[in-house]
């Protein structure tokens, strides 16, 4: 049966990188997919494949990636109001670039001084997207790149039109750079770690923007992060991913309030929280494996406490909790032993589904 809210569908992605050491099997096997309207995150530590899966998305990988295998299908209303489908992983960058970025797809990186460039006006930088991709005369680009500035909530838009990027906060800049990616109506924004190089309070105040611009635009949107406190505040759905693969998967309440894969424990765990009498931060033991000599069995095993013989021996598959919730862990085999999360974990999760209940926001 075909899904009409279906905007974007991984299937099965596998990729490796060429080094000078040998290949790196980067992706092993990811599934996802985002619907219309929907917020979806991806979460995990540095180097699980986030990114990489998200680049892949707008065919704008590295020289060196090689697909082994899968599929990216987008599905989009054309110009003439035509319902097309297309696999991304079979299309050529010079179409991808005329089709898909910036007009579908649209990315905000995490560093905004790398996404401007320090040699032109904001103004002109907002205003080129439409220019290239639907001809928009120079005066209507203006007058929209105007509006689009007063949206993401920068005063003065005509005086910041002149000013060049060094000349903004990175506050203002990442706002700027929100007001290019949504210049050509994308229908699906991919945020990577949007606040990582802001402060908290500006932090708050730009995922407040984008869940806005969602709201009044209809859009999805994909969030690549290692901050659980984002995701807690934005996510409809979340993708835990370790290692090239997704581990754990389900709605944003199923993740934080009953996760069944020890790695999300740890995540979890490793969260700030003010309310504890621990006044230990808590960290995943071990670093993340070498993907240039691929793990045999569960990749996680030896961070692993609860980890059982057979992670040693062969991969998990997903077992299924729920009909939205899946993990891959040999704990939720029916053979497997028992094995409750941590005591000082269980007491978190309960407070905050408490505060949740509280202020009333079903867990967001």
């Amino acid at each position: 049966m075909e899904d009409k809210n279906l905007i974007l569908s991984i299937k099965d992605l596998d990729i490796s990188f060429r080094t000078s050491a040998g290949s790196v099997h980067a992706i092993r096997g990811v599934n996802i997919d985002v619907h219309k309207g929907e917020t979806v995150a991806i979460v995990g530590e540095s180097g699980s494949g986030k990114s990489v899966t998200m680049k892949a998305s707008m065919g704008i990988l590295d020289k060196n990636a090689v697909v082994n295998s899968g599929t990216i299908t987008y599905n989009y209303t054309d110009i003439e109001g035509n319902k097309k489908s297309v696999n991304i992983l079979e299309q050529n960058k010079k179409w991808i670039r005329q089709n898909i970025n910036g007009r579908q797809i649209a990315m905000v990186f995490q560093d905004p001084m790398t996404s401007l460039d320090p040699t032109m006006t904001i103004g002109k930088q907002i205003m080129e997207g439409m220019m290239w991709h639907y001809k928009t005369p120079r005066e209507l680009a203006y007058k929209k790149a105007l509006e689009l500035l007063t949206e993401v909530g920068i005063e003065s838009p005509e005086a910041r039109m002149k000013n060049y990027p060094h000349q903004l906060s990175g506050g203002m800049r990442q706002r700027v750079v929100i007001a290019i990616a949504l210049a050509c109506d994308p229908q699906l924004l991919i945020c990577d770690e949007p606040t990582t190089a802001l402060d908290v309070t500006i932090q708050a105040r730009i995922l407040e923007l984008i869940k806005k611009l969602q709201r009044e635009r209809g859009i999805s949107v994909i969030y690549i992060t290692h901050d659980l406190g984002v995701v807690a505040k934005v996510a409809d759905y979340v993708n835990v991913m370790y290692a090239g693969k997704i581990i754990e998967k389900g709605t944003i309440n199923e993740i934080f309030y009953d996760p069944r894969h020890p790695y999300t424990w740890g995540l979890l765990s490793a969260m700030p929280d003010l309310e504890t009498d621990d006044d230990r931060l808590y960290s995943i033991p071990g670093s993340p494996p070498n993907l240039l000599h691929e793990p045999k069995g569960d990749a996680f095993a030896p961070r692993n406490r609860y980890a059982l013989e057979i992670d040693d021996k062969a991969e998990p598959p997903m077992f299924k909790v729920t009909d939205t919730h899946y993990a891959a862990t040999w704990l939720l085999d029916p053979r497997a032993p028992r094995v409750e999360m941590p005591k000082e974990l269980k007491a978190r999760l309960e407070r905050m589904k408490k505060g949740a209940e509280k202020y009333g926001n079903d867990g967001k």
